[in-house]
Parts: C-alpha cells; structure tokens; sequence
C-alpha cells in the first residue's frame, strides 16, 4: 500500500483524531460524489417517494390483509429497484474503501515499538498447557529481564525486551515446535501487527493449537483517538474506542452533511 502512504502519509503527523476525520471526510466526499455520478437521482427520488406512500398505505390497511398484500408486493418491488440503484456506486468504492481501512489498521491502530524502549512480548497458552517455553532472539534484540527459558505456570509467559531500529522475526520453541512472531521497531508510524494468533481456523470457527499455544502478543499501546479530546473523553464508551469506531462516528456525520448538501436520495 505504498501509494497510500504517498497519498495519506501526511495526516500521520496530526493528531490521530484530526487525522481520522480528515480521512472519513475524504472518503465520505468520494462516496457521495460517486452516489451523485452512478446512480439517476431523480429515479431515486421518485422510488423513494413511492416507498413512503407504499408503507403509508401499508399502515392504512392493517386490517385487511388481502389488500395489504398486494401493497406489500409493491413495496418489495419498488425496493428492490431502489436497492438496485443504491449498489452501483459500491462496485467502484468497495475496494478503495477496504484499502483504506487497511492502511488505517497499519499505521493508526497502534503506537510504534520506539528504539531502545523496552517492550513486552508474551505468550498465551491454553489452561492445560505445562513444561518449558524457550524464546531465540534475533541479533538486535536484547532480553532486559529473566531467563530466555521459562517454565509455564499460569498460562501466560512474558519477557522485557529492547532493540534499535529494524525488522525482527522471533522464535518460540515449545514441544519441540517452532511459532515465529515479527517485530519492528520504529520511530515511523507503523509497526507489526502486536498480536499473531496460531489457533487453527475453519471456516468461521477456531479451534486451539494442538501443542496449547494460542497467540503471541507484543506491548504496543492502542490508538484511543478521543482519549485526550475536552468534553468528547468523557462521554461514556467513546473516550475508549479505537480508529474504527472514530471513523464511523466521523464517517456518520460526513455522510448525513454532504447528502444533504449535494442533495442525495
């Protein structure tokens, strides 16, 4: 996604707030113009006119049920076509919009591991799990507290490590099996993604590593966009969401302003 970064890299110096609204405000005006280009607004106009009659009618007829359906197969009808007009302009921002969501989850979800900080990299296990877990560092790295062997005693098994600046790629061995977990660290406002699950997924369902291990996770403090914001922090549930519940948040109000303003139906 190198041109992403060319085109919204800039934003990655303003606050993660301001710079997420500048975002959903770029990505809100696209929608809406490609809403405005794809799609016959007066046609749209008119069906939706027709569906409020339609369920007018609908509310009307209540107790009559044999003329409610007929009315119903109307609405349905009329809002399929409704429905047919809203789709088009997707297939030609369903792509860029997953991109830029992608890019959003790689430089705005998380803070960066910073050169010669110290950082924690742990290991989940199942509950059952026991025995000996040995972590091989990569030259770079340096352990800044304990022992690279660790016995497994409530699940969970940490380490304090520090690096300079560079891609990693470290190792657990646990029941003579190998999980490798990337690390970079950075003054850049990017960074590996802090948690690699290896519980193995079919379909939608998961299901535990067969030797116990679940995820490795790295330290990296979430993104809270809203978190030093005046007023905004304090309202309940949003002074704790990350970049996407910012975005939709953002995205609702860019939307509801500029289809009101370029007169969207």
């Amino acid at each position: 996604m190198g041109f992403l970064d060319v085109l919204l890299g800039w934003v990655l110096y303003l606050h993660p707030a301001l710079g997420i609204m500048v975002i959903s405000l770029i990505v809100s005006l696209i929608i809406t113009l490609a809403i405005r280009v794809f799609t016959d607004q007066s046609l749209m106009k008119d069906l939706r006119a027709e569906l409020k009659e339609l369920q007018a009618e609908m509310k009307e007829l209540k107790n009559n049920p044999k003329k409610m359906s007929k009315i119903n197969d109307r609405f349905m009808e009329t809002n399929m076509k409704y429905m047919s007009q809203s789709m088009r302009p997707t297939l030609f921002t369903f792509i860029p919009i997953i991109l830029v969501f992608g890019w959003l989850q790689a430089h705005i979800a998380y803070y960066p591991i910073l050169p010669e900080e110290p950082f924690r990299l742990s290991a989940e296990f199942i509950d059952e799990a026991r025995g000996k877990v040995s972590l091989i560092l990569p030259e770079g790295l340096t352990l800044l507290e304990g022992d690279l062997d660790k016995e497994i005693l409530h699940k969970e098994v940490e380490w304090v490590l520090s690096g300079g600046t560079g891609e990693y790629e470290v190792e657990l061995l646990y029941q003579d099996k190998a999980y490798k977990k990337d690390i970079l660290i950075t003054n850049q406002s990017t960074y590996a993604q802090p948690e690699k699950s290896f519980k193995k997924k079919v379909l939608f369902f998961s299901s535990n590593d067969q030797h116990g291990l679940n995820f490795i996770r790295l330290s990296n403090d979430k993104i809270l966009p809203f978190i030093d914001v005046p007023v905004i922090k304090d309202i309940p549930w949003v002074g704790s969401w990350g970049w996407f519940g910012t975005y939709f948040l953002f995205s609702l109000f860019f939307s509801m302003s500029l289809r009101k303003l370029f007169k969207i139906h």
